[in-house]
Formats: structure tokens, C-alpha cells, sequence
């Protein structure tokens, strides 16, 4: 959160006028996002794998779960990957199944396995000993499913998703190769596998590297028990640029670094992208309450909270650049953002260079805010979650989530214990 001076302007997403009318019409704190751009991006990805036959992007429910934005991804040919029942029933309520789903959970319930079942999900299955639960949940295992492997030391991370080492997630090579020999002995017709190791990371190599274990995978499972992998899926994790002077991932790139290592199985190949499908083409909205206070350091105050960007409090030195509306060209003064959360780690942005002439009632544009930011938002403080605005290809904007209100906290509250 502590962020260095950036002589560079991000261009806004839509002109002050539009962003104006936006605040004015549904207030702020508020998300606005980019249906133009969310579908641009969508066919950077699914054009970068157009090599493989049959690919599918599934993209990963958790970045942005609001209806209106996973009916426009899936209009452009993507899957969903989801990791919870809740995900799983957002995608089959909207009626969003028919580019596929890919169900990839840890600790699942068998409710949550039968309920992928229902809806004709790819199960892939966390670790080794959850296949005698899935068998006993569904009466038989699927005809196709996955099983999630974990590289351990010969994979790096990075500081977002941290070394597969130490990850809770996937299996060891020895428990997979074991799980899918259970797989091909039970029946199962299309056995995959699967591994998610990067987060935000634009290096094209490090797609590369990872398929290039899973083909390694692959082998010694046909060496060992003669198993014939139908899919893989290398996992997410493709980057964005939320510093203004990063060099743009390379989505081509990424496409051919995994080409070289997977194309000559000719088997399906798939992907779980979704920060880079809306990250970039989402902002968050928000108002000036106060302009510059001097306690002991500057900081001016938004009428949002951290609340609304818990990615600030999870993320080692995250950055978002900033825009005051009409003041981008005034003199620069370094100081604080805050909201009213009543907690000191309420310093959203530390050290932003900010325009000194800033007054209340200054409309501030976060960027990159398209991913993992409403999707995290919390109450504490009893602290209400903004609402979602899209803006469509048209120009025309519409209210896809309402902003939360003190009735929607206190809803499942109960008021007295009965005796």
C-alpha cells in the first residue's frame, strides 16, 4: 500500500461527463465496469489458445460473481470455474452452464460434489483421498474428471499465491499418478489434470514452465499405468498491469510459451483466467468527503473504506493508480487516503501522490478494480458494500447490484434469544 510517485496519467475508462452522470445517478462509493473492454479482453485469451481444439477459458467465478458481468463473459464463449456451492448455483440459477463448468473445490461437502454432478460440471478433486467421498457421494465417480497437483519445490510462486510448497492446495506427483490408476480402475472415461500456481504473473515462460510439469505428468502417468490424460487444464493467474509504466502481459505470448509444451499431445487444452478478463476494465467511484487534514501527516477522506478494497489488506505493496476528476494536471502533493472504518489499517493508499488543490466533493477514480475487489468487500464496522454499475457497449449504463443497506446487514440477525 505504500506507493511511489508516478509522473504518468492512466486515461480514464469513460469521460467525466459519463462519470459524473454515473455518480450522480446512483451515488458512491460505486463499481463501474467496462463492457466494451471485459469483451475485448475475453477474445485476447480465448485467441492467444485458438491452437487447441475445443479450448475453453473458464473463468474463475471468485473475481467478479455478479450475474450481469459472467452473462457478458459467457456470451463470448467462456466457461465458469467455480470453487464453492454458491458459485456453482450463481452459474446454473443464470443459466450460464453451457460453455462448461469447472468445478475445483478443497474440503468440499458431498452436497456441493452432488450438486456439480446436477449440473454437469467437471469435478476435479483437490487431493487424492477425496475420490472415496466423491464415489460414495454420487454412487459412482463421473465419466469425466480432474485431480489438482501440487509441484511443491519444483515450482516457484510469487508474493500473491505464495510456493505451491507450502500451498494447501493439489496433491504430490506420487498421490496423483496413484489417483488417476483409481480413476481408469473405477471407470472413469476423461481423466484430466490440473494446476493452479500463479497469481498477477505476466512472464509467459511461467506458463510454459507449468505445462511444461503437467505434460511431464502426463507421461509418467501413460509410463506407469498406461492412462491416456484427456485435458489439461494449466490454471489461471494471468496478469494485469495496475502500475501505469508496466509493460503489458503478452496474452500471445502466453498462448505460444504453452503451445510449445502441450500442442503435440493434441489433447484439449484449458485455462481458468479471470483477473485478467475483468481487473483492467473495472473502477471504483468514490467521493471526497474531506480534503486535505493535517494531523501529523496529510491524508484527505473518501466516502469509501477499505472494506471496499480488501485487496489493500491482503496484498503486500498494492497499487492502484488514482485520478481526481478535472485535477490531474494540478501540482502533486504526497499524502494518505482514508475512509471511516474505525480501524488505523483504514489507510487505503499511503504516501499517493495526489493533487494539492483537492476539495470535498471531488469525484477520485481507483483503477483496476474489475477483479477481487466487490467480489472481497466485507462489513466489518458494519460497514455497507458499494453497489455495481456496467456501463454497455452502447454507452448506455444500468445498475446490475445495489448498494447495501443497514436492512441487508442486520437480515440475518436474530434480535432475541427465545426461551
Amino acid at each position: 500500500m505504500d506507493n511511489s510517485s508516478h509522473d504518468l496519467v492512466k486515461p480514464l475508462p469513460h469521460s467525466v461527463k459519463l462519470l459524473e452522470e454515473i455518480a450522480d445517478t446512483y451515488g458512491t462509493p460505486v463499481f463501474i465496469y467496462d463492457e466494451t473492454g471485459i469483451r475485448k479482453n475475453a477474445r485476447q485469451i480465448i485467441d492467444a489458445f485458438s491452437w487447441s481444439p475445443n479450448y475453453t477459458n473458464f473463468f474463475a467465478v471468485k473475481a467478479t460473481p455478479t450475474p450481469a458481468i459472467l452473462r457478458v463473459i459467457h456470451d463470448e464463449k467462456m466457461g465458469f470455474d467455480c470453487s464453492s456451492r454458491g458459485e456453482l448455483e450463481m452459474v446454473a440459477s443464470e443459466k450460464l452452464t453451457s460453455n462448461g463448468v469447472f468445478f475445483t473445490s478443497n474440503n468440499t461437502p458431498d452436497a456441493s460434489y452432488i450438486r456439480a454432478n446436477e449440473i454437469g460440471a467437471t469435478i476435479n478433486i483437490d487431493k487424492a483421498q477425496y475420490i472415496e467421498q466423491l464415489k460414495s457421494a454420487l454412487g459412482k465417480l463421473p465419466n469425466r474428471m480432474a485431480i489438482r497437483f501440487n509441484p511443491g519445490k519444483e515450482k516457484s510462486g510469487n508474493a500473491i499465491i505464495g510456493n505451491p510448497f507450502e500451498s494447501k492446495f493439489g496433491d504430490t506427483k506420487d498421490r496423483v499418478i496413484d489417483a488417476l490408476n483409481q480413476m481408469k480402475t473405477w471407470g472413469v472415461e476423461q481423466i484430466g489434470i490440473h494446476a493452479m500456481v500463479s497469481s498477477n504473473e505476466k512472464n509467459p515462460e511461467y506458463f510454459g514452465d507449468t505445462a511444461r510439469l503437467l505434460k511431464e505428468l502426463a507421461a509418467l502417468a501413460k509410463t506407469k499405468h498406461n492412462i491416456d490424460i484427456s485435458f489439461i487444464n494449466i490454471g489461471g493467474g494471468m496478469g494485469v498491469n495496475y502500475q501505469v509504466d508496466e509493460v503489458p502481459v503478452d496474452v500471445k505470448g502466453i498462448g505460444e510459451a504453452v503451445r510449445e509444451q502441450l500442442e503435440e499431445l493434441g489433447i484439449q487444452i484449458l485455462t481458468e483466467n479471470g483477473r485478467y478478463v475483468t481487473g483492467p476494465h473495472g473502477i471504483l467511484l468514490t467521493r471526497v468527503t474531506h480534503g486535505i487534514i493535517e494531523t501529523h501527516e496529510p491524508f484527505v477522506q473518501v466516502d469509501t473504506s477499505i472494506n471496499n478494497m480488501r485487496r489493500l489488506e491482503t496484498v503486500t505493496a498494492a497499487y492502484h493508480h488514482i485520478n481526481v476528476l478535472g485535477r490531474d494536471e494540478d501540482e502533486k502533493r504526497k499524502m494518505h487516503i482514508t475512509g471511516s472504518m474505525c480501524a488505523n489499517t483504514d489507510k487505503m493508499f499511503k504516501w499517493h501522490d495526489l493533487p494539492a488543490t483537492i476539495q470535498p466533493g471531488d469525484l477520485m477514480v481507483i483503477h483496476d478494480t474489475g477483479a477481487h475487489s466487490r467480489a472481497n468487500a466485507h462489513n466489518y464496522n458494519f460497514l455497507l458494500r458499494a453497489g455495481e454499475v456496467l456501463v454497455n457497449s452502447d454507452g448506455t449504463h444500468q445498475l446490475i447490484r445495489r448498494h447495501e443497506t443497514i436492512e441487508d446487514i442486520f437480515a440475518t440477525t436474530i434480535s432475541r434469544f427465545l426461551y
